[in-house]
């Protein structure tokens, strides 16, 4: 029966379940969350899938506060906006959120999408999401390892990785937790199909395959797994062509349940904007950089460096070796898969994937393929009599390391995504933050769209550049509708600073006459453009004091560059007179200081 392993399975699936229970959430659609689920509400309660209708989101936002800002959200003509996100999430939310739908009123609660009910089904619905992805990867490695195997691989991926974090916190609903389960079904099914094909086994695969892309196309690389499987005791190219000529209705099958799958997102995309393909990512400040991908600090960057973080998957690496003498018919569509993935996930430009996580989150999902090279090279090491030991007490520290670790994260010691260096090295094995060691940090950047620059005794500051606009007669620049915007500085990053980060400071002084125009004043305006397109947009708008006339009013803007894209990103900074009054403006000039 495999005790073995299914016990393993049930320990973990205990400790899961308490672990999340002993922080409920009560806040849990929040942020990226926000958008996932949106879909949900907005077509169910107010029958709104394009929100057009501001009044319903307004009086969300202004209740349950889910982000500082609806960047969720794209615009697109006729008042309609898109959600950043495809719907794969919301597909999967849906039996919890239904349930809470009707269960909300029944329990005096607002049957609003987003009162306490719908919180906790999301949340436990997608625990319950991970529970089963456990038992689905048992058997997954049941077909190449024995039982005792099957049950330290288990364990070793739930509590020796980002795994334990990701699924009893913070990243219950986020995508990768229901994404583990979806790919061990895909490895399931296509194991199962390679064995004995049935058309059972081919529309599993290809449905659940179609659901990992629905959730982050990204992970279509998912695709390489059936694609390049081998079939079992033949392990030869012939023996896949044969195998896939024998069943043609089967493969036409999968990939139809492929597509049924993933195009819920076309359909929706074609309801709101009338195109059959609609890219939402279009803030220039990120996307992918394939050539190259950021790989080398993806994997040991300090910040949330994947194998610095969690070793234990050097080990996964080191396994592929072994699974070409040992299991040819999974070798290279692992091979292939893990390369596809590491790649996709480096590639984009935020690769540390800002939020809240230990360790990358990105790979998680890649872990029901990745205990397969790791159990091989295990076993390597251990029919070594003179490495068993050498290799148990490694494989236990770093199991002990990632538990320690993810305490800390639990506790705030290691900070979520603001780790260096020297920071690391001043909290490694600490119970507590030392003091002063929190000055060692990335800069904290805010969500808020107002920044506003302290610390400057940590700083050293240089001009940038003083416009006193000499050529005008009266020294001062005269905006109208006809000219809106002052010349500024347009200064690429590298000149600005060789640190990760800098703080501006621009200023400039606003004429105030005898009578003010209708139209209100210009703004201070920076912001970065990466290929043209703009990013960090920021604007300060001035306050005129008053009874104010006959002088200059002063306004400043304080600005933190974001995390470029690309060093040639270039910095603007100007005067815009939006509304095409008559203003004078002088004296703009931009500091900048730089991390000590």
């Amino acid at each position: 029966m495999h005790r073995r392993s299914l016990y393993a399975v049930l320990f973990c699936c205990l400790a899961l379940v308490v672990l999340r229970s002993a922080l409920p959430p009560r806040h849990a659609l929040t942020w990226d969350v926000f958008g996932y689920y949106l879909y949900l509400p907005a077509s169910v309660i107010h029958h709104d899938i394009g929100l057009q209708d501001h009044a319903w989101l307004d009086q969300v936002m202004d209740r349950y506060e889910p982000s500082a800002t609806l960047y969720q959200l794209v615009d697109v003509p006729d008042g309609k906006r898109v959600i950043k996100y495809s719907a794969g999430m919301a597909v999967l939310y849906a039996p919890f959120f239904l349930a809470a739908h009707l269960a909300a009123p029944r329990l005096c609660f607002a049957a609003d999408g987003f009162s306490p009910p719908y919180q906790y089904a999301a949340a436990y619905g997608c625990l319950l999401y991970a529970l089963l992805g456990l038992f689905i990867f048992r058997k997954v490695l049941l077909r190449f390892f024995s039982d005792t195997w099957a049950a330290a691989l288990v364990l070793l991926v739930v509590f020796g990785t980002n795994y334990l974090q990701l699924t009893a916190w913070d990243g219950t609903l986020l995508t990768h937790t229901p994404l583990f389960l979806l790919y061990a079904l895909v490895l399931w099914g296509t194991i199962r199909w390679h064995e004995q094909p049935r058309m059972r086994t081919a529309l599993l695969t290809g449905a659940a395959a179609g659901l990992i892309t629905l959730v982050r196309p990204s992970e279509g690389v998912v695709l390489l797994i059936p694609l390049l499987w081998l079939p079992a005791g033949e392990a030869r190219w012939r023996g896949k062509w044969r195998l896939l000529r024998e069943h043609p209705a089967q493969v036409a099958a999968a990939g139809a349940a492929f597509v049924a799958a993933a195009s819920p997102q076309l359909l929706y995309w074609h309801a709101v904007t009338g195109h059959w393909l609609f890219y939402s990512y279009v803030n220039p400040g990120e996307g992918f950089d394939f050539l190259p991908p950021h790989l080398g600090k993806f994997l040991f960057s300090f910040r949330k460096g994947w194998l610095l973080y969690t070793p234990l998957m050097f080990l996964a690496l080191l396994g592929l070796a072994f699974m070409f003498r040992r299991a040819r018919r999974a070798f290279w569509a692992v091979l292939a898969f893990v390369v596809a993935d590491l790649w996709v996930v480096s590639a984009w430009s935020t690769w540390w994937y800002a939020g809240g996580s230990f360790s990358s989150r990105s790979m998680v999902p890649a872990y029901t393929v990745l205990a397969i090279p790791l159990g091989f090279a295990l076993q390597a090491l251990f029919r070594q009599k003179a490495l068993r030991l050498p290799a148990a007490m490694a494989v236990g520290g770093m199991v002990l390391l990632n538990l320690f670790q993810t305490w800390q994260w639990r506790q705030g010691i290691l900070p979520r995504d603001r780790v260096t260096r020297a920071y690391y090295a001043a909290i490694f094995g600490r119970t507590a933050v030392p003091a002063g060691a929190g000055d060692l940090l990335l800069v904290d950047r805010s969500a808020s769209e107002e920044a506003h620059f302290t610390g400057e005794d940590r700083y050293t500051v240089r001009e940038l550049c003083h416009f006193t606009f000499p050529d005008q007669p009266d020294s001062s620049f005269h905006l109208s509708a006809e000219v809106p915007w002052s010349p500024g500085p347009d200064v690429p990053f590298a000149r600005l600073t060789a640190k990760d980060h800098a703080w501006l400071r621009a200023s400039a002084l606003l004429w105030v006459g005898d009578s003010l125009p209708k139209e209100p004043p210009p703004v201070l305006v920076a912001t970065f453009h990466h290929h043209g397109q703009t990013y960090q947009y920021r604007t300060r708008r001035w306050t005129i004091p008053p009874g104010t006339r006959n002088a200059w009013v002063p306004l400043t803007l304080d600005y933190l560059t974001p995390e470029v894209r690309a060093p040639e990103d270039n910095l603007k900074v100007y005067l815009w007179n939006e509304h095409g009054g008559p203003w004078r403006v002088k004296d703009l000039r931009v500091e900048v200081w730089e991390p000590r």
